[in-house]
């Protein structure tokens, strides 16, 4: 048995070692010895990154060049991940939208510098409501009856004109919470926002004008199918932001870069080219700012708090007025007033209280009937549960019990029928239509980018196999120190209390721990998996060791062995098939886990897979979906012959 542990740790050895590393880990080794100072600048990925790093790279090698530094790009579609990185230091500077610029300012100790212009020398850009062009929807009234018939597109919680102005200038003065208002509300970047409108799979959503520039230029057909319902006052132009502790030399060289690119350069061709650099990424010339740049955002988070606040049923007299003047304060402080309330026109104070009191009103009728059926299926139980003719009679009180229990199962489930919209079941038959069309996008496969899918799958089976590999480590020791039959009670009670930690936070929750810790890429990712899947083999493996014989291991304690003798020849020989069949199935597990982990910056195939999917590239979702399949497939068999070799 001893052999076959060896055996399996040796080929996980041999196989990390045939695995070639990923053109990063060599380009590394040669950054090692460039003696040029490092920069990691970070882009806020409002449309899909493949896009944005083919646009951004003549601009970031030019920083490179101009500044004598080694600038390293980093994309990322959640604002709060682009946040944290620069709070932890894993990026430097960054382009921010004002809202998240402000939060990079108040957490990530970031610092404004330089603002961005537009090239046709607009101030700044709208924040839009967007419907489909043959949406019978004309103004915000028609869209916010607040009857839970409409699906929404919200922007990043972070994002200036995908959520802050839409929440000041028509939810909050209305005292409506999208949540309560619309039948489901997800949250997307602007161009999935875009397509999602134009595909009608939402009945609106937020955007801004910025974006639409984009789609009018590269995919007019999208923006032929999608109207403007409603249009913000305007929004000044987004800031670049750099951390405040950085080194002067390396501000002085960003700041002179900023202030002369597509300004000043060495020929007219040059210059040229420069602004033809800046014209693909919207922008116009760089201008000087400062922290002062992101007051009308503070002011207007203020008024957007204090339209809350005046709406909110749950405050009396008193606490309103006590965090209206604490408001007010903040307003003076920054030099605004409370004339700059915004007003919601048409709707007055007993409609608000009419909208938030029917979205917080207490289903009366469903509760009853719901309780009517519980008491009648007890009844039944019971009834049912009385011994008929000879044989042993059952006590009432378990009869009642078991009543109990299956009617509270049965109410259960009639309770969840409507919030799980079981009643939505026919739509599998009638819609049967809408699923083949649909399906039908992914017949054609794109491998235009194919060698760059299997690189990247290539990573993530990588991810995958140092997760599981890390958690098998952990999870033996944990394990057996989990069991009963093993460990002294308070041990057990403490590791199985930490293990259900491990197991109930998700590796996205995980993940991003790591990524403020370690910085975006792979590793993050690994660590992620070895947590979670170390909380899941230890409860496994103990699980198999309170199952097994006791009989070796009294027999190894009556000859005068130690615990760990019991442990290595009585507990061990007898788990280790059944360990060596969890661990194996984590892999399997991990490897579809690992996909998912893309989406904090994790590295892998699913950062490309999900992108994809929200900008409705069918062509390209298919051929990553066949790639994932056919890689998990291979896993799965690659699992098979371990398991009957080792077992």
């Amino acid at each position: 048995m001893k052999n076959r542990i060896f055996l399996l740790f040796a080929v996980m050895f041999l196989a990390l070692g045939a695995v070639k590393a990923p053109p990063v880990y060599a380009k590394d080794a040669k950054a090692r010895d460039d003696p040029r100072p490092e920069l990691n600048f970070g882009v806020l990925t409002t449309e899909a990154s493949d896009n944005l790093s083919i646009l951004w790279t003549p601009f970031l090698e030019d920083m490179g060049n101009m500044t004598g530094m080694k600038v390293h790009a980093y994309f990322s579609a959640d604002y709060s991940g682009l946040i944290e990185a620069m709070r932890f230091g894993k990026i430097q500077a960054s382009w921010f939208s004002n809202k998240s610029g402000l939060e990079a300012v108040r957490r990530s100790n970031g610092e404004v510098f330089a603002k961005a212009t537009y090239p046709d020398g607009a101030p700044g850009y709208y924040s839009v409501l967007l419907v489909p062009a043959n949406s019978p929807y004309k103004t915000l009234d028609d869209i916010l009856k607040c009857d839970k018939t409409i699906d929404f597109g919200m922007g990043d919680p972070n994002s200036t004109s995908g959520t802050l102005f839409p929440m000041a200038y028509i939810f909050a003065p209305r005292g409506i919470v999208p949540n309560e208002c619309f039948k489901n509300v997800t949250n997307a970047t602007h161009e999935a926002n875009g397509y999602a409108v134009a595909n009608e799979l939402v009945d609106v959503a937020t955007n801004n004008t910025t974006n639409l520039k984009r789609l009018a230029r590269t995919q007019p057909d999208i923006l032929s199918r999608i109207r403007v319902l409603w249009q913000s006052p305007l929004i000044q132009t987004d800031p670049i932001v750099w951390r405040r502790d950085l080194d002067p030399e390396i501000k002085e060289k960003l700041l002179y870069f900023f202030m002369t690119y597509g300004r000043r350069a060495d020929s007219p061709e040059e210059l040229h080219r420069q602004r033809q650099i800046l014209a693909e990424l919207d922008f116009g010339a760089f201008l000087p700012a400062s922290d002062a740049h992101l007051d009308p955002i503070i002011r207007l988070e203020i008024i957007r708090d204090m339209a809350q606040v005046r709406n909110d049923l749950s405050l009396d007299g008193a606490d309103r007025e006590a965090k209206l003047v604490e408001l007010r304060q903040k307003l003076k402080a920054i030099g605004a007033s409370e004339a700059e309330m915004i007003k919601a026109e048409g709707i007055d104070s007993k409609a608000r209280k009419s909208s938030r009191s029917h979205a917080m009103a207490i289903p009366w009728k469903r509760i009853g009937f719901t309780l009517s059926i519980g008491f009648v299926a007890f009844i039944l139980f019971l009834w049912s549960s009385k011994t008929r003719g000879a044989g042993p009679t059952k006590p009432l009180r378990e009869r009642m019990f078991d009543a109990g229990v299956w009617s509270i199962l049965l109410a259960l489930l009639i309770w969840a029928y409507v919030a799980a919209e079981i009643y939505k079941t026919p739509d599998l038959v009638n819609n049967a239509d809408k699923m083949g069309e649909y399906a039908a996008g992914f017949i054609h496969l794109d491998w235009k980018e194919g060698w760059l899918y299997l690189q990247q799958m290539s990573v993530t089976i990588q991810i995958a196999l140092w997760g599981t590999f890390l958690s098998i480590l952990f999870a033996i020791p944990f394990g057996l120190l989990s069991s009963r039959n093993v460990a002294p009670a308070p041990v057990v009670f403490f590791m199985r209390r930490l293990m259900d930690a491990f197991r109930s936070i998700n590796e996205l929750v995980v993940g991003t721990m790591f990524v403020v810790t370690v910085g975006l890429g792979p590793f993050a990712g690994v660590m992620a998996l070895a947590v979670h899947t170390t909380g899941v083999l230890a409860k496994l493996f103990s699980e198999a060791v309170e199952a097994m014989d006791p009989g070796p291991v009294e027999g190894i304690r009556a000859t005068g062995g130690r615990r760990i003798h019991e442990v290595i020849w009585g507990v061990i020989p007898q788990v280790a098939p059944l360990w060596t069949s969890y661990a194996l199935y984590r892999f399997e597990t991990n490897t579809r886990s690992a996909t998912i982990l893309g989406l904090i910056g994790a590295g892998g195939i699913g950062q490309l897979l999900f992108e994809q999917i929200r900008s409705f590239q069918y062509g390209k979702t298919a051929t990553i979906l066949l790639i994932i399949i056919v890689a998990v497939t291979l896993v799965d068999l690659l699992s098979q012959v371990l398991r009957k070799r080792l077992m």
